[in-house]
C-alpha cells in the first residue's frame, strides 16, 4: 500500500515562533535556577563575576563529573523512552488511518492518550509541583498563596498554548488544526522533558542510588504518556517513522534540565523552577487533551464504539493511578 504521506513543513515563521517560546522557558528557567531576576543581570558586576568564576570552577570540577555523566546518562534514557511506543503501535497504523477501521483505530489509541495526560497532569505533574511548593513554603497563609500562585500558572499554561495555535493561519481547518496540535504537543513534552532532566540531575546531585530511583521513575510514568504523546503525532499526520524522530528530538529538552539543575548547585533554585513549569506544562498539556482530541471522539455515533472509548479513557487513567502508587 501506498505511504500515508508527511505533513507539509511548519512556516518559517510558525517554526521561529515556537523555538523562541521554548528559548525563553528555558532562559526564565535557568535565571530562577540562578536566583538571578532578569532585570538584575547587570548589576553588581564586579563581586558578582568573582564568585560566577568560582562557582564555575566548582560546576566543572572531578568532584562533579559524576554527576555530570550520571545525569545525562539518566536524561538520555527517559528521551529515548520516546520511540518505545514503536513497539506498541502496530506497523499498520500510520499507514491506514484513512480508512473506516483506521480511523476507529486511531480513536481507540486516542481515548486511551487522553486517559494518559489527564492522570499524567493530575497524578504526577500537579501533586509533583504542589510538593516543591510545600517544601519551599512555610506558613498556612504564605501556603495558600503559593496553591493560588499554582493554579495560576495552569491557566496561564493553558492560554499561552491557546494564543499560540491561533496565531498560526489556518488554525481552524481540520487538516491544519491536526497538525498544529502535533506540534503543540511537542513543545509541551520538550517543557516536560526539561523538567525531568532537573529532576533527575537534582538527585544524581544527592547520591547515585537517589538519582537512579528517580530515573527509575519517571520512566515508569513516561512509558504510557509517551505512548499517548506518539498517537497524538499519528493524529497530526505523521509517519511512525517521524513520529519517532520528532519524539527523540524531545531528549534535548531533559539534557538541557540537567544542565541547568548542575549549573544552577541550589535544590532550592532548581525546585523553585519546577515549581512553575510544571503547572505551565498541566496547562499545555490540559488544552492539547480537551480542546484538540476530545472533539475527535465527540463526532463518534456508534454507541458501542464510544463506550470502547470510554473504558479506554478510563483505562489511561488507571494506568496512570497504579504508576502514581508503585513509584511513591
Amino acid at each position: 500500500g501506498k505511504k500515508s504521506p508527511c505533513p507539509p513543513p511548519m512556516m518559517m515563521g510558525e517554526r521561529l515562533l515556537l523555538h523562541g517560546t521554548l528559548f525563553f522557558l528555558m532562559l526564565t528557567a535557568a535565571c530562577q535556577a540562578h536566583d538571578l531576576p532578569l532585570s538584575q543581570a547587570d548589576n553588581e558586576a564586579s563581586p558578582l563575576c568573582e564568585k560566577e568564576t568560582e562557582s564555575w570552577g566548582a560546576i566543572f570540577s572531578e568532584e562533579r563529573l559524576d554527576a555530570w555523566i550520571c545525569s545525562l546518562i539518566g536524561s538520555v534514557m527517559v528521551g529515548l523512552s520516546g520511540v518505545l511506543p514503536l513497539l506498541v503501535i502496530p506497523l499498520e497504523t500510520g499507514a491506514a488511518l484513512k480508512s473506516e477501521e483506521g480511523s476507529h483505530r486511531m480513536k481507540q489509541f486516542l481515548s486511551f492518550a487522553i486517559g494518559g495526560l489527564l492522570g499524567n497532569v493530575f497524578l504526577h505533574l500537579l501533586p509533583e509541583a504542589w510538593a516543591y511548593t510545600c517544601s519551599a513554603t512555610a506558613g498556612e497563609g504564605q501556603s495558600f498563596q503559593q496553591q493560588k500562585l499554582l493554579g495560576l500558572w495552569v491557566i496561564i499554561g493553558l492560554l499561552t498554548f491557546l494564543s499560540l495555535q491561533k496565531m498560526f493561519p489556518d488554525s481552524g481547518k481540520e487538516g491544519s488544526s491536526s497538525l498544529i496540535s502535533g506540534y503543540l504537543n511537542l513543545l509541551a513534552n520538550t517543557i516536560d522533558n526539561f523538567t525531568h532532566g532537573l529532576a533527575v540531575a537534582a538527585s544524581f546531585l544527592v547520591s547515585r542510588k537517589v538519582g537512579l530511583l528517580t530515573t527509575m521513575a519517571i520512566l515508569l510514568h513516561e512509558i504510557p504518556h509517551e505512548v499517548g504523546d506518539f498517537v497524538i503525532l499519528l493524529r497530526a499526520g505523521f509517519d511512525r517513522w517521524s513520529a519517532a524522530k520528532l519524539q527523540l528530538s524531545t531528549a534535548l529538552g531533559g539534557i538541557l534540565g540537567a544542565c541547568f539543575a548542575i549549573c544552577a548547585q541550589s535544590p532550592k533554585g532548581t525546585g523553585e523552577t519546577i515549581a512553575w513549569i510544571l503547572p505551565f506544562t498541566s496547562g499545555g498539556f490540559l488544552y492539547i487533551a480537551l480542546v484538540n482530541v476530545v472533539p475527535d471522539l465527540l463526532e463518534e455515533k456508534n454507541p458501542w464504539n464510544s463506550v470502547q472509548q470510554v473504558l479506554l479513557l478510563c483505562t489511561g487513567i488507571i494506568v496512570m493511578v497504579l504508576l502514581s502508587f508503585t513509584t511513591e
